[in-house]
């Protein structure tokens, strides 16, 4: 869609990959900020993938503590799952917007408010032990 200038009315179920086009096929929106945009790509896919370090250390970090457990244990540690999938989703919800903005709107980012989700995305990954 971004390469042949497309616009569409939906959602997207991914983002544009644009780390591996050229510079000259980028609109200028991605072109313009492109390392920034990279990184909260990069953060974007740690939080949101399956495979990501959230979804690993929640796998393995909490979801076998709390196997371990008794009931009370493993209801308080599905709680702190149900917090953290919360706050993923709000900042994941933010970055996918700005991604798509810049890919298919040609909207310019914020800088600090995009720098802001990156921290928060590496905040939400220190908070799981």
């Amino acid at each position: 869609m971004s390469l042949a200038r497309l616009k569409d009315d939906y959602a997207h179920d991914g983002r544009v990959l644009f780390e591996v086009l050229t510079r000259e096929a980028l609109p200028d929106s991605l072109r313009d900020n492109q390392d920034l945009l990279s990184r909260l790509a990069a953060a974007y896919k740690q939080i949101n993938a399956p495979v990501g370090k959230l979804g690993l250390k929640t796998l393995t970090g909490i979801s076998t503590q709390a196997l371990k457990g008794d009931h009370a244990a493993y209801a308080v540690l599905e709680d702190k799952i149900v917090v953290l999938t919360k706050r993923r989703n709000e900042i994941a919800l933010k970055m996918i917007t700005t991604l798509e903005n810049a890919s298919f709107r040609g909207r310019e980012i914020h800088e600090e408010e995009a720098e802001h989700l990156i921290e928060q995305a590496e905040d939400l990954l220190e908070s799981i032990e």
